[in-house]
C-alpha cells in the first residue's frame, strides 16, 4: 500500500519501528487468547485499525478463508451435534474451532497490515532484505492501475520489469526515496498513548479470560 495513501495522522505522529514493536507485544496476547467471542472483537477491531490506516480490506478473500477453513475442520466431527447434512453431523467443536481458527488467521492479517509500514527499516542484511520487499510491495500497489484489462500479462510484465530496473538501479539507497521522507522517524507523547492504549487493551482481555 502506497504511504502517500495510508492517513496522515498515523504518518505524522507514529514511526514505522512504533508500529512494528506494537504488532510484535500484541501478538502474543492474541494468540494466546481462546475466547471465541474475544476473537470475533479483536478481530473487528483490528479490521477497524486496517482501515482508519488506509488499506482496502480484501472481503472475497477473507470470506474465502472462513468458509475454506471452517469447512475442514467441520469435516472432523467434535462435541454436539448441531445438525445433519444429509447423513453428515455438524458438530459444535468442529464449526467452533474452524470459526476460530478462520479468524485468528483473517486477525493476524490485519495485525501486519496495521503494524508493518513500507518505511519500516530493520538493521542489518535481513532488515535490508525485509526494506527491499516493502517497497517493492508499496510500488506494486501504488503502480497497480499500469495493468490493463486488455492486456493483462502484457502490461503486468512491463510494470514488473521496469520495478525489478528501480530495484537494482537503487541499491540500498530504498530507505531514502522521496516517499518516506514525510513519515514520522519519532512517535509523539499522543501516538505512544495510544499505541499503549491499544496493546494493553489486548493483554488485559488475555488476563481476563484466563480461568
Amino acid at each position: 500500500m502506497s504511504l502517500r495513501r495510508q492517513n496522515p495522522w498515523m504518518l505524522k505522529n507514529i514511526s514505522a519501528r512504533a508500529l512494528f514493536v506494537g504488532g510484535m507485544v500484541i501478538l502474543p496476547a492474541y494468540l494466546l487468547q481462546e475466547s471465541l467471542m474475544i476473537r470475533v472483537g479483536q478481530v473487528i477491531v483490528f479490521g477497524w485499525l486496517t482501515t482508519v490506516a488506509g488499506k482496502k480490506l480484501l472481503w472475497p478473500y477473507f470470506i474465502t478463508i472462513v468458509i475454506a477453513i471452517t469447512g475442514f475442520h467441520v469435516l472432523v466431527p467434535t462435541g454436539a451435534v448441531l445438525f445433519e447434512v444429509g447423513t453428515f453431523p455438524v458438530t459444535a467443536g468442529g464449526l467452533r474451532n474452524g470459526v476460530f481458527k478462520a479468524l485468528t488467521i483473517i486477525g493476524m492479517v490485519f495485525l501486519s497490515l496495521v503494524s508493518v509500514r513500507a518505511d519500516l527499516r530493520i538493521p542489518g542484511t535481513v532488515g535490508a532484505i525485509a526494506g527491499k520487499l516493502f517497497w517493492s510491495f508499496e510500488q506494486i500497489m501504488e503502480r497497480r492501475d499500469r495493468v490493463k484489462v486488455s492486456a493483462p500479462l502484457r502490461t503486468a510484465d512491463e510494470m514488473l520489469l521496469e520495478l525489478y530496473e528501480s530495484l537494482v538501479s537503487m541499491g540500498d539507497a530504498v530507505a531514502d526515496t522521496v516517499s518516506r521522507k514525510a513519515t514520522a522517524q519519532r512517535t509523539t507523547v499522543g501516538a505512544i498513548v495510544v499505541i499503549c492504549g491499544v496493546v494493553g487493551a489486548q493483554w488485559a482481555l488475555l488476563l481476563v479470560s484466563l480461568p
